[in-house]
């Protein structure tokens, strides 16, 4: 709701009408897995965050202004700390730089701006600079030193040498060099660029001081490849997907952007080619490591402006009737599908309740069972797969059930527990003792009486005689 009304005073401003603000507002309602909220995901928050850094290197390329192009850098690097999909922004800050360079006096302008903005709003910035002070203290008041446990310094100096290679580049190609493409190139407005983008990256990362460097670290990992996108393979696409709900709805919002940056070559006008340029980037992200709809959520919100662009007449003009008919289009199946993750919900729940009632058959109080994944509807699962792996020091945890993964294993075991069961698909298909390959290695296997109670749900659950953990 609250990125709804964003989207209303963001757009109402850039497109000059209150309709097209509306307009916009209810399509974000329609984002991929907007439900997703209720959950730990940040997506919705980056949207925002993005949508505003949109905006923001919008209004700087038409204003020329140093400070609005500083502004975004910042949001963007926030925005990097909330989800690493934020990077796929960096194009179309790059693009609004080029177009709309704020001219060789950049820097008297960027201070001039800066000081006029602070003077303005001196009660919001001291209010806002205040409450990050607070919470810095709050945060770290307890955890003083800074730790280095884990990181790779080799990537985070690398990191260094580079920024250090561009500065001294730029150095040297503006003392000596007068070749203008050279001097665009390296340009030290870019390094200010860079540095406010670390300033966005320091503002939540300051407030977890201790693990800022490991923080930083798996960050500039997974974002060349490692940690969560490790073994990925790229655009494993499925073509369904995106002919049902809700990416057929993120598509021809993505593809009416398409055609609006077209037109606005034809018409030598790059405001629907910068949004463009966001949404297509970010899209892109998104076929490359496609996991979730979700994924898709920002390169749709980045999109909305450029596609309701397309239909705007020339003047402060409300949003025609073909917008309308849009936004019903893409918002309806949305209202349709409101009660899905509900009745998904349901499913699980009584597929939790199916697992408990199995492993009561077979374990005693020493034992656990393992479970397909994390993904399984089950808290125990749920725990290991989503904090105990991610964590230094993860509390105690009782567990019963842990996922079927050789990393898994051993937080039953430290506890003095062994694994006696399996509950899944897999245990419907033993008939007899027998070996039976799961994901943590090979097992020996047994039915037990009324195994298959629930073999209508997919479930099952066998004796695990010999094994990894047994």
């Amino acid at each position: 709701i609250g990125g709804a009304m964003l989207v209303y005073l963001l757009l109402s401003r850039l497109l000059g009408h209150w309709t097209w603000g509306l307009a916009g507002g209810l399509l974000w309602l329609a984002q991929p897995d907007t439900t997703d909220t209720i959950q730990i995901r940040p997506d919705v928050l980056l949207c925002a965050l993005l949508l505003s850094t949109g905006y923001v290197v919008v209004r700087a390329w038409q204003r020329r202004s140093a400070a609005a192009f500083a502004a975004a850098a910042a949001i963007a690097g926030f925005a990097l700390m909330t989800k690493l999909h934020a990077v796929a922004i960096i194009p179309m800050i790059l693009l609004a730089t080029v177009l709309g360079y704020p001219g060789a006096d950049w820097r008297q302008n960027l201070k001039a701006e800066t000081r006029s903005f602070v003077a303005r709003h001196r009660t919001g910035v001291a209010i806002a600079v205040a409450v990050w002070v607070l919470l810095f203290f709050l945060l770290n008041w307890h955890r003083i030193s800074i730790s280095t446990l884990g990181i790779d310094s080799g990537l985070l100096a690398a990191i260094a040498f580079v920024v250090f290679d561009y500065w001294l580049i730029t150095t040297l190609v503006h003392k000596w060099v007068r070749n203008r493409l050279l001097r665009r190139v390296f340009d030290p407005f870019y390094l200010w660029l860079a540095g406010a983008f670390a300033i966005g990256v320091a503002i939540p990362l300051a407030l977890v001081r201790e693990d800022s460097p490991w923080i930083l670290s798996q960050t500039f990992l997974s974002l060349i490849g490692r940690n969560v996108n490790a073994g990925i393979t790229p655009f494993k696409l499925s073509v369904t997907q995106f002919t049902s709900f809700p990416l057929l709805e993120a598509m021809i919002v993505i593809a009416l952007s398409l055609v609006a940056a077209v037109v606005g070559i034809l018409r030598r006008d790059a405001l629907p080619v910068i949004w463009f340029v966001g949404a297509g980037a970010m899209t892109l992200l998104a076929t490359v490591r496609l996991g979730e709809n979700r994924y898709y959520a920002p390169g749709y919100i980045l999109a909305v402006p450029a596609a309701l662009w397309l239909f705007r007449r020339r003047g402060t003009v409300a949003a025609p009737v073909v917008v309308w008919v849009l936004v019903v289009g893409v918002l309806v199946p949305t209202f349709l599908h409101m009660r899905s993750a509900a009745h998904a919900a349901k499913t699980l729940e009584a597929q939790s309740r199916a697992t408990t009632a199995l492993a009561d058959r077979v374990l005693s109080p020493d034992q656990v069972a393992l479970v397909p994944s994390y993904y399984s509807p089950v808290a125990d699962a749920r725990w290991w797969g989503l904090v105990h792996q991610y964590v230094f020091s993860p509390p105690d945890y009782p567990y019963r059930f842990i996922p079927d993964e050789a990393d898994a294993i051993p937080a039953a075991t430290d506890e003095g527990k062994h694994v006696a069961a399996y509950v899944g698909s897999a245990a419907l298909d033993v008939g007899k003792p027998q070996p039976l390959q799961l994901g943590s290695g090979p097992y020996e296997a047994a039915p037990v009486p009324g195994g298959r109670d629930y073999a209508f749900m997919g479930l099952g659950v066998v004796r695990l005689l010999s094994g990894p953990g047994t």
